[in-house]
């Protein structure tokens, strides 16, 4: 009868493990960005920040992150991107307001560098299946050009059912 329990109390144990292990994943799944939705950005946000790049949705990064952004337009990944005074207070309220639910920590950044979405926790998992190549593809880029793969990813629809890989 001894040599029953053992087997059965191992078996347990490891399950128990495996559910606390899914319970921590499936909390882990959770925490993403919120407020993906761009409805009722401002003109201002859509024309100056897309002008260059897609508009990112707010929800996508931290207010810290937004902040920091903004702080450093200057030096915009190598680009001087400084807006008029009222155009900045505009797009600065919007993303800070938009961005105030997403709780994920700011993404780590070279020194001098603002937080990229590319980097964020949340981003990394999302995208932990594709190759390097295919960021590599003329068709594809970087990792910041989500309209490749995603369609109305300037909507905020991220839909993991919608993704198109080109070629």
């Amino acid at each position: 009868m001894g040599k029953m329990i053992w087997p059965l109390a191992l078996c347990l144990a490891m399950a128990s493990a495996w559910a606390d292990d899914d319970e921590h994943h499936e909390r882990h799944d959770k925490r993403r960005p919120r407020q993906l939705s761009s409805a009722g950005a401002p003109a201002v946000w859509k024309t100056e920040c897309g002008s260059c790049h897609m508009a990112y949705p707010a929800g996508l990064l931290p207010a810290a992150a937004w902040r920091q952004q903004l702080d450093t337009l200057r030096q915009h990944y190598g680009v001087n991107a400084t807006l008029e005074a009222a155009d900045m207070q505009v797009i600065r309220d919007y993303l800070l307001r938009a961005s105030a639910s997403n709780t994920l920590p700011t993404p780590a950044s070279t020194a001098g560098e603002p937080p990229r979405i590319t980097r964020t926790a949340w981003f990394i998992r999302k995208h932990d299946e594709v190759a390097p190549a295919v960021w590599r593809r003329a068709s594809v880029k970087s990792a910041s050009n989500c309209m490749a793969c995603h369609r109305d990813a300037e909507r905020g629809d991220f839909d993991d059912d919608r993704v198109r890989i080109p070629r």
